[in-house]
């Protein structure tokens, strides 16, 4: 019945199988059935897990939400003239100003033409005299970053050969990739 539950036969080790299957948390009324010893000394550190707070997450971007991040100072930016930002896109960084145009690889499923787009995973904010970096981003607060959506179009249409190893014969494919433009509207320090 482990077997059956948990994807994982005996043949790996009971305590292999049995951690697999521990793992998942919507069975574990039949867990407590099949090895109530073992389940009963970890239920404190089981119930220790789903009573800990969101804040405590591993992960990179739940901490990123849910911690209270302090604003930096950016006052030798607010009096710059012209501001540079690098943003992040689907993990691909794009340097803008204000009034520029992105042309993204892909087409954005979920946003309109017209539709207004606020950028929070902004890395960057610089002038020509300093520059303001942080790796994991800087808070939503400190720096807005607004863009709207010009046009979803394609790339010109091409003939790309794909071939195989071992293999004489080669195919033909017509491509058109998608493309999305979006304008910077609008650039501000919120210091």
């Amino acid at each position: 019945m482990l077997s059956r539950i948990c994807g994982v036969g005996f043949k790996t080790g009971f305590r292999s199988s049995f951690i697999k299957a521990y793992t998942l948390q919507s069975r574990n009324t039949i867990f407590r059935s099949l090895h109530s010893s073992h389940f009963a000394h970890n239920q404190e550190h089981l119930d220790a897990e789903r009573s800990r707070p969101l804040k405590e997450s591993n992960s990179p971007n739940s901490e990123k939400i849910n911690e209270a991040v302090q604003i930096p100072d950016l006052t030798p930016l607010k009096y710059e003239q012209n501001l540079y930002a690098t943003i992040n896109i689907h993990n691909r960084p794009f340097l803008v100003t204000k009034g520029d145009i992105i042309i993204l690889p892909f087409r954005m499923k979920h946003a309109d033409i017209g539709d207004a787009l606020q950028f929070t995973d902004i890395t960057t904010v610089g002038s020509r005299n300093y520059t303001y970096h942080v790796k994991e981003g800087l808070p939503s607060d400190a720096v807005t970053i607004k863009g709207i959506i010009l046009e979803k179009t394609k790339k010109p249409m091409y003939v790309k050969e794909i071939t195989k190893k071992r293999n004489r014969r080669t195919r033909h494919v017509q491509v058109k990739h998608d493309l999305t433009k979006i304008r910077i509207t609008e650039l501000k320090l919120n210091v």
